[in-house]
């Protein structure tokens, strides 16, 4: 009895150790993957760590989950890949200069030459088409890497160009990004799957019991002392006082957002195809949109299978805004190239506001994140299916649903709605499903812009600004990379960097 009462003890004692160091372990575990929570806007640099000082609200930045992993290397997608000619040495080796001077970790995917695409591996729809040699490699280098993220089945994936710059404080402001991302397209906590890009979305109030309620409320009899309810301001609005008369309504700031579900596949949200984080212009969406087809849209608008539609989708008019961020140059200097009329960002916006929405006539690929949705949809739209002009040109317009297919898309398919809508239902619900909306979002300003060298001929397809542009630097970037790679690589602190864009311009003192 006592040898067993011995070994009960013994064995008890054992477990309690195990136990004890089983949640050490736990515990060690833990911290380690939520630390980085803390670090997501402070960035660290040779000899000078980053503060929150420079942005008052830093805690609307800050989430345990997946929010903390937009600190790491790959900046919260599973990778990182610069398309970059194996000719362009001198590209790669600043690019690798400058992530590894800011944290981040870069797969190379090989550029294309144009003259090694046979027009044999062309969709059937470039036929005819005057698409020059450079666009054709370009293409190819994108297709190449779509195909890349779709083989080794990646969540997400960055995809850039090898001629840009970003800012010093990158991973700060991917941060912010990422919270208003998911502000705009989580649901709402307690709302089932609604999310606030839909609650702004025209047609509004899309569901028949909410125009049941609106109708039975316009037609009940009004007590005494009651006022009749305003008409809703978002029906017969004239196209050009759309924006002006309800966008007001649908501005939501990152600080008063309402609670959302976070995450699960991203820290960017679950529910998105393309990140559009680096162009050289985009649009606001606009209500209603204008149907009028662009002058360099991808193809006509003839209801051809591959190429655009006739009318544009409706997007969402939600923008989340960010204010007081002083890594925004000011209004005057927020264009795209020095020749630009300044973005109507300055002119709508205070000074020192990022604003994230549906990306809308977004120009210039220099740097954007797919989805593994969004990587399967583009390489058949686009490797398949359609390409008749520049990627980037293709890729805007099929964010603003110009190359959907279903019902109403296109006058064929309309009739074809029409015609199955007079046949029993059921009997081919595949011909009356309209194709959904791609899911693309974009920020103003970008977080990422081309770089401009002293060389001649900087661009191997085209160079924004005409090509006659003589001087060095990047818009939008005010602490940029690429510029102070010197006193990086010596240890320069924030302090100590080179301000592209100053909010104030500091006058020389007399006799200098």
């Amino acid at each position: 009895m006592t040898i067993t009462m011995l070994v009960s003890a013994r064995t008890f004692r054992r477990r309690s150790r195990l136990l004890v160091l089983v949640l050490i372990g736990i515990a060690v575990f833990l911290v380690h993957r939520y630390q980085a929570a803390f670090d997501v806007v402070n960035v660290h640099l040779p000899g000078q760590a980053l503060s929150r000082e420079w942005w008052p609200h830093a805690g609307a930045g800050t989430q345990g989950g997946l929010l903390a992993d937009v600190s790491n290397a790959t900046l919260g997608f599973q990778q990182i890949f610069v398309v970059s000619l194996p000719t362009r040495t001198d590209r790669s080796d600043a690019m690798v200069l400058a992530a590894s001077l800011t944290g981040l970790q870069l797969t190379f995917s090989a550029g294309v030459d144009g003259q090694a695409v046979q027009d044999r591996v062309l969709p059937a729809d470039s036929a005819g088409q005057p698409i020059p040699t450079g666009n054709k490699g370009s293409w190819r280098a994108h297709m190449n890497v779509l195909r890349q993220i779709i083989e080794r089945n990646l969540t997400t994936a960055l995809i850039m160009e090898d001629d840009i710059d970003w800012d010093a404080r990158l991973k700060t402001q991917m941060g912010l990004f990422a919270r208003a991302t998911q502000v705009y397209g989580q649901p709402e906590r307690g709302s089932g799957k609604t999310t606030l890009a839909r609650r702004h979305t025209p047609p509004f109030g899309k569901a028949k019991n909410e125009k049941r309620e609106d109708l039975r409320q316009q037609n009940k009899m009004l007590r005494k002392g009651q006022q009749a309810p305003s008409p809703q301001v978002h029906q017969h609005v004239a196209t050009a006082d759309a924006e002006k008369y309800t966008q007001k309504q649908h501005d939501v700031a990152l600080t008063e957002a309402p609670a959302f579900v976070p995450a699960t596949m991203s820290p960017y949200g679950d529910d998105w195809d393309v990140l559009w984080l680096g162009h050289c212009g985009t649009e606001f969406p606009a209500s209603p949109p204008s149907p009028a087809k662009r002058p360099d849209s991808a193809a006509p608008a003839d209801g051809k299978e591959g190429g655009p539609m006739s009318a544009p989708a409706q997007l969402s008019l939600l923008r989340v805004t960010m204010s007081d961020d002083t890594t925004v140059p000011r209004p005057a200097d927020l264009r795209p190239h020095p020749y630009a009329l300044p973005d109507r960002l300055g002119e709508l916006y205070p000074p020192q506001t990022r604003v994230v929405h549906a990306a809308s006539g977004t120009l210039c690929t220099q740097a954007y994140a797919v989805s593994q949705r969004g990587a399967r949809k583009l390489l058949y739209q686009f490797g398949l299916a359609s390409f008749t002009t520049g990627f980037d040109l293709m890729l805007r317009d099929w964010c603003d649903g110009m190359y959907r297919q279903g019902p109403g898309t296109t006058p064929r398919r309309k009739r074809e709605a029409v015609n199955n809508g007079r046949k029993e239902h059921g009997s081919d619900k595949s011909k009356g499903q309209e194709e959904p909306l791609p899911q693309c979002l974009t920020v103003q300003p970008p977080l990422f812009s081309h770089y401009l060298t002293a060389k001649e001929s900087n661009s191997d397809i085209a160079a924004q600004g005409g090509g006659f542009l003589h001087k060095t630097g990047s818009q939008y970037v005010r602490l940029s990379v690429q510029q102070n790679l010197r006193r990086l690589v010596n240890g320069a602190g924030v302090q100590g960097l080179k301000d592209q864009w100053p909010s104030e311009v500091v006058k020389p003192a007399d006799g200098a």
